[in-house]
């Protein structure tokens, strides 16, 4: 594939999409609805005759999708960036501005700095369905949490009856979306091979799984190095003159974070197996609690990546 001549960055917003190329320095604005994107994706057809294209577009909360998937099908490689890394990249350039066209070009600009080292975007019709309920249980799960703290600080009996009416409904939403969940993976083959793959790891059971292939599809394709720092479980020296300062982690998806928490927590307690090991090797050398979990969670996912990759199950060591 050629390297690309002209960047696109696209600002996604609920109403519109407004296009920035560079370097040419010119941009236009199409409206985020079924006709606008048509348009858009028509238009970049065109520049792809003559131009060899890298597009970009940040997440922007699931407007996006509808730009994606016409991307997809007319075939057209694009990349969705990481809203975070281009806000750091702003912050590099001095541009403390922000309109959605100053947000389009910082995009095309941070794709041309970092485009080599990206995954193109990917349309995976099954994974998107079930990112979609692992969202939906996520914030089911939230709202119970939330009602339920309500609920203990309410003196109030009648109220206490609603609030806990609603922590059952909840719950019982909860375990609905899940039981759907699993029908989404058990009916994709592609899908139910990745969940077995990754659930023969220690501490990945069904709700970890379905949360790592929705919200990290490049599990598996990309290096160790890649995937821990998307995760945002990656150290990254801090060294300056004679000062040393201890690694530290930053960035990343906080949603994984979160899963690969609770798997840390079930491998930790169990005691059992090499990751256990590295949590019980660490705390005996005197290392904090957080850096000895974080550890063990960086090391389960590098070890699923590889499993991903490899197309084989977890093995103990």
């Amino acid at each position: 594939m050629s390297q690309p001549d002209l960047f696109v960055g696209i600002d996604v917003a609920k109403a519109e999409l407004v296009v920035h190329l560079h370097p040419a320095g010119t941009g236009w604005r199409v409206a985020n609805d079924k006709a606008g994107v048509a348009l858009l994706v028509h238009r970049l057809e065109k520049l792809a005759v003559r131009h060899s294209l890298a597009i970009g577009f940040e997440a922007s909360g699931g407007y996006e999708r509808r730009l994606a998937l016409a991307l997809h099908h007319a075939k057209i490689l694009a990349y969705l960036l990481d809203p975070a890394r281009v806000r750091s990249f702003a912050r590099a350039e001095r541009q403390l501005a922000k309109t959605d066209p100053l947000d389009a070009a910082v995009i095309a600009r941070c794709l041309k700095a970092i485009q080599a080292e990206l995954v193109p975007y990917t349309h995976d019709a099954a994974a998107s369905q079930l990112a979609e309920h692992v969202r939906l249980r996520d914030l089911a799960v939230a709202e119970a949490i939330r009602f339920g703290n309500q609920l203990e600080t309410t003196d109030d009996p009648a109220l206490r009856r609603l609030l806990a009416a609603q922590v059952r409904r909840l719950k019982a939403l909860v375990l609905q979306i899940e039981k759907a969940m699993a029908g989404l993976v058990a009916a994709s083959k592609d899908l139910a091979r990745r969940e077995r793959l990754l659930r023969s790891a220690p501490g990945v059971g069904p709700i970890v799984a379905a949360c790592l292939i929705a919200r990290m599809p490049e599990l598996g394709r990309l290096s160790s190095r890649q995937v821990a720092a998307l995760a945002g479980i990656a150290p990254f020296d801090r060294q300056s003159g004679t000062s040393a300062k201890p690694g530290r982690c930053a960035g990343g998806r906080p949603d994984i974070r979160r899963c690969l928490y609770l798997a840390a927590l079930t491998i930790t307690r169990s005691g059992n197996g090499h990751l256990a090991e590295t949590w019980q090797r660490l705390r005996k050398a005197g290392k904090p609690h957080k850096l000895a979990l974080v550890a063990v969670m960086r090391k389960l996912l590098v070890t699923l990546n590889a499993m991903l990759k490899s197309d084989t199950p977890f093995k103990a060591a």
